[in-house]
């Protein structure tokens, strides 16, 4: 009896050191940093094997050089100040350029010198795996101090507090929780969220309309990314005068075209006319159906890891099918839906309007010689926040009457693996859809608004 006493005595013990020692962790983790023993990078995807290995060399050149903080800051907003949506550089644009202070060096020759390993090789190959490696400047500017790590996104849930995040100090790599709170500036090594991928021959004149060259390598192959993300000509993107001074005061950029200025007359799309007698307002308008106007209080990117965010709709309705009633029952031939993806929308959390004005169809639930495949009397909108990875498939329900019986169809569509879902909502064809249009909420913190134009 007394032994078992003494040994419930030891393990009640033992909870308590570890306990004590797990809240230390949580609550000092800058200073103390959990060693991680559990990752073999050599057992993950090549293109998270070059994420990991430029950060691990990234790490040994900022323990190496006093000032090389700075200069990679300094790289970081060079693309910024010239119109680039975020605070990255690509690392494949680091191969030429001089770095200042260096001797004429680039950043990749100098991070292939900083161990004995033969890194530029290894630079090379990953870039030739991974055209769209980048590096983001994570935390505030303003703040003078840097924690000396370089973390890596592989992927990881930004959604999730308790993932586990991987970083390097001093070429040594630690993991700490994604709640741990970050005061000091650092670095992300991973691959551009915008990035769209590569093209060896020029844009044609649709896919000018969504994705812009952002550079070239060598060996012929273009770096294409969203188009909505980069607000002045290519040309000027990275020229090496003018680079940007952390010294010489706070940065005004160009204005935001997707910020809304105030203004909030979004073009008169119900036509101000005489009043509507229809019984759905949308039967006056006429219009197309538009995705007006979005704010939120949450970007839903991790506020420090993650950059800015980005987000995408995907809008769903009934569309190009056949129905007929056969003993009573709506039979339905061909495609029963279709959906419309918008492209990447930049969102900031200060709940400010962002006027995306994405317009998707000509909206008809009604049967007649001319329309003989209705869109139904709903359609569904998906809200997601990009974060990129490989392709996953995701499906939905939409539940719409046609004939007046009510339908309940599945749809499947492609998203990535690391896009996080907001929300969603229902728009009904007889909610209010005139001048002022129609607010829904797919999330506490959302205010999604459309009308028609």
């Amino acid at each position: 009896m007394k032994i078992r006493q003494i040994k419930l005595l030891l393990i009640s013990l033992l909870l308590i050191g570890l306990h004590s020692c797990s809240n230390e962790e949580t609550l000092d983790s800058e200073n103390d940093p959990i060693v991680s023993g559990q990752l073999d990078v050599s057992k993950q995807s090549e293109v998270h094997q070059g994420l990991f290995e430029y950060a691990r060399l990234m790490s040994l050149a900022i323990q190496k050089h006093d000032n090389m903080n700075e200069l990679l800051q300094t790289e970081t907003l060079r693309l910024e100040r010239r119109g680039y949506y975020e605070q990255e550089f690509f690392v494949g644009m680091q191969g030429e350029s001089e770095m200042k202070g260096f001797s004429g060096k680039s950043l990749n020759q100098i991070l292939a010198t900083v161990d004995d390993a033969k890194s530029e090789v290894n630079i090379k190959e990953f870039l030739n795996i991974n055209p769209g490696m980048s590096v983001l400047l994570a935390g505030d500017i303003s703040t003078d101090v840097f924690s000396n790590r370089v973390y890596v996104d592989n992927n990881f849930d930004d959604q999730d507090s308790m993932e586990v995040v991987h970083y390097y100090e001093n070429g040594i790599m630690y993991t700490e929780p994604l709640f741990v709170e970050r005061y000091k500036k650092s670095f992300v090594v991973r691959t551009s969220e915008v990035y769209m991928g590569v093209k060896t021959s020029p844009l044609s004149k649709v896919e000018e309309k969504s994705a812009s060259v952002l550079f070239t390598y060598d060996d012929g192959r273009s770096v294409i990314v969203n188009a909505g993300f980069i607000e002045t000509p290519n040309s000027k993107l990275y020229d090496d005068d003018d680079i940007y001074d952390p010294g010489s005061g706070p940065y005004e950029g160009p204005d935001d075209p997707l910020i809304d200025d105030g203004n909030t007359n979004p073009g008169n799309p119900g036509g101000g006319g005489n009043p509507c007698t229809a019984t759905c307002e949308r039967d006056c308008v006429n219009g197309t159906e538009n995705l007006w106007r979005l704010r939120t209080t949450n970007d839903y990117d991790h506020q420090f890891l993650g950059g800015k965010g980005e987000w995408f709709f995907i809008i769903i309705w009934a569309n190009d099918a056949n129905y007929t009633i056969q003993n009573g029952t709506v039979v339905t031939t061909g495609s029963p839906l279709s959906y419309l993806r918008t492209g990447e929308i930049k969102v900031k959390d200060d709940n400010s309007w962002h006027t995306p004005n994405f317009s998707s169809i000509i909206w008809n639930p009604n049967e007649s010689p001319t329309n003989p495949n209705p869109d139904g009397d709903r359609m569904k909108v998906i809200c997601f926040e990009s974060d990129g990875g490989s392709a996953r498939n995701f499906q939905s329900t939409l539940s719409f009457k046609v004939f007046g019986a009510n339908l309940s169809i599945p749809i499947n569509f492609t998203i990535n693996n690391g896009d996080d879902f907001i929300g969603e909502y229902i728009v009904d064809y007889c909610q209010d859809i005139s001048y002022n249009g129609f607010i829904y909420h797919p999330a506490a913190v959302v205010d999604i608004q459309h009308n028609e134009r």
